[in-house]
């Protein structure tokens, strides 16, 4: 570079601003590259054993013409240190890749298939849809992508539903939102007497649930049911009602009245459990909060002395509220409906 056109790149601090972006850059292409390798198999494959470009390409790339796409495209997974590539063929070297290649960590796969997507899209979309007076539609998102990343809060669901099950008597369970159906196997796990139902109101979700519970041999004691739950009719049957991180698909201004829904299903003593990410927190939740804010039929999300309020406000007598992560902003709530004289 001569003398004139690095003063010139150096005025202003274009150079210093150009590297600090460009900088940015791997990291972005690092989440990129492998939710791509993890949403087309190439983690799983490779975990395995070596392959080399060949025995890749049978499946990725069929068409010769396109193996230097293919190969263009697993350099990149070379330079940014996930994959490597010698004699044997490419395999695995990055810690992401590696971890993320393991059937157990199919949620954290799917998250940051999440983020390099409906993420991207959110971040990139929303200040024009806005601008437009539009809003995005449940059908701008994949629910079963959604469904499969939400398992990474499973274990604070987890504890939360050890605090309202009891493990020593037969209980009934409505789950509104019923997700893979996770939550509805442990509690049958933790309550061998227990029966659940489930509402869903995504039709492919559903179907993944049952299927699920069916796997799970559950069926005989747990089903999901497509429906909102605003449509639901029930006397009070159930012990517990769970809400595990979807208060935000429905408005704001008409979640009292849905609490007061819910609680028509309890029994006196029964108990709704609500867990949720609420307003602040990490970046991820802030991201959570544009989805749930910018989405027809949704709402954003809550603050926690917010939402304790509108559950006191439905009518039950007691509400407990926990912070199970801390420095972060996700709570179990645990509201109780009274004993009626």
């Amino acid at each position: 570079m001569k003398p004139k056109t690095l003063l010139k790149f150096l005025k202003g601090g274009s150079f210093l601003t150009l590297r600090r972006s460009v900088r940015l850059l791997p990291s972005y292409y690092r989440v990129l590259w492998v939710a791509a390798a993890a949403r087309h198999g190439l983690l799983r494959t490779l975990a395995e054993g070596p392959k080399p470009l060949d025995a890749l390409a049978i499946e990725m790339a069929p068409d010769p013409n396109h193996r230097d796409a293919l190969e263009a495209w697993l350099g990149l997974g070379v330079r940014l240190r996930q994959i490597e590539c010698d004699a044997g063929g490419y395999r695995l070297s990055g810690f992401l890749a590696r971890k993320l290649s393991r059937e157990e960590m199919d949620p954290l796969a799917a998250l940051l298939e999440e983020a390099a997507d409906l993420h991207h899209k959110l971040i990139l979309d929303t200040p024009a849809r806005l601008q437009q007076g539009r809003r995005w539609s449940m059908g701008d998102h994949d629910a079963a992508l959604i469904a499969r990343s939400s398992r990474v809060a499973e274990p604070f669901g987890f504890e939360a539903l050890d605090e309202v099950i009891d493990r020593n008597s037969p209980q009934r369970l409505l789950e509104v939102g019923a997700g893979s159906g996770i939550y509805i196997r442990y509690a049958a796990e933790r309550n061998p007497a227990l029966t659940a139902l489930g509402l869903e109101q995504q039709t492919d979700v559903a179907t993944m649930a049952n299927e699920n519970l069916e796997k799970w041999g559950l069926r005989d004691r747990a089903h999901v049911e497509l429906r909102d739950v605003r449509q639901h009719e029930s006397s009070s049957e159930f012990e517990i009602v769970t809400l595990q991180n979807n208060i935000y698909y429905f408005p704001v201004d008409e979640r009292v009245d849905l609490f007061r829904h819910l609680r028509s299903f309890l029994k006196p003593g029964g108990k709704l459990l609500v867990t949720t990410a609420c307003r602040g927190g990490t970046a991820l939740t802030h991201v959570l909060d544009i989805w749930s804010s910018g989405t027809e039929g949704c709402g954003r999300l809550p603050t926690a002395s917010e939402l304790e309020a509108q559950l006191i406000q439905a009518g039950f007598s007691r509400v407990k509220v926990r912070n199970p992560i801390p420095g972060e902003s996700y709570c179990a709530f645990v509201a109780i409906r009274g004993l009626e004289h």
